[in-house]
């Protein structure tokens, strides 16, 4: 652990490690996003909105943000008083909601996607490409040990 003792367990430190280092990219993430009025999460809401399959409904951008619905929905209520995304009802079935980018959430998108990927090239620069396959890798398999602990009865989450 960065400026103290280090942990007794490797297993305790690389996650608190992995949990620090998740929250200062959240928070450099959040910096850059907030110049163009959003939040880290809002911006992740537009990215996914954009680019998953239509209709796009809330539990499909929580499945594509590792987060609960009704956290989505929160996001997504704020975001339609912002002017971001607009709400639908599904004509064929009433109960569910489309979410779609308004022109204002099209834009927002358009302008801070170029700092957000000069955020990703600044942070992952000390890393060589190889670095990069390894640590996608390693990520992705924490990712799917994580969606076991969470429902052990399922083998896969998608």
């Amino acid at each position: 652990m960065t400026n103290g003792k280090k942990a007794e367990n490797p297993n305790l430190e690389t996650f608190l490690a992995l949990h620090r280092t998740r929250d200062l990219l959240f928070r450099c993430h959040d910096r850059v996003v907030q110049k163009f009025g959003l939040t880290a999460e809002q911006y992740t809401v537009l990215l996914a909105v954009k680019h998953l399959d239509d209709p796009v409904r809330a539990t499909d951008i929580g499945g594509w943000m590792e987060r609960k619905v009704n956290s989505v929905s929160m996001i997504v209520d704020r975001m339609v008083r912002a002017g971001l995304v607009d709400r639908t009802r599904d004509l064929p079935d009433r109960r569910e909601v489309r979410v779609t980018l308004t022109r204002k959430g099209e834009k927002a998108l358009e302008q801070a996607t170029p700092g957000v990927m000069k955020l990703a090239d600044e942070m992952l620069s000390p890393l060589k490409q190889q670095d990069h396959r390894t640590l996608t890798s390693l990520l992705e398999r924490l990712m799917a040990r994580a969606h076991k602990h969470l429902s052990p009865t399922t083998r896969t989450r998608r």
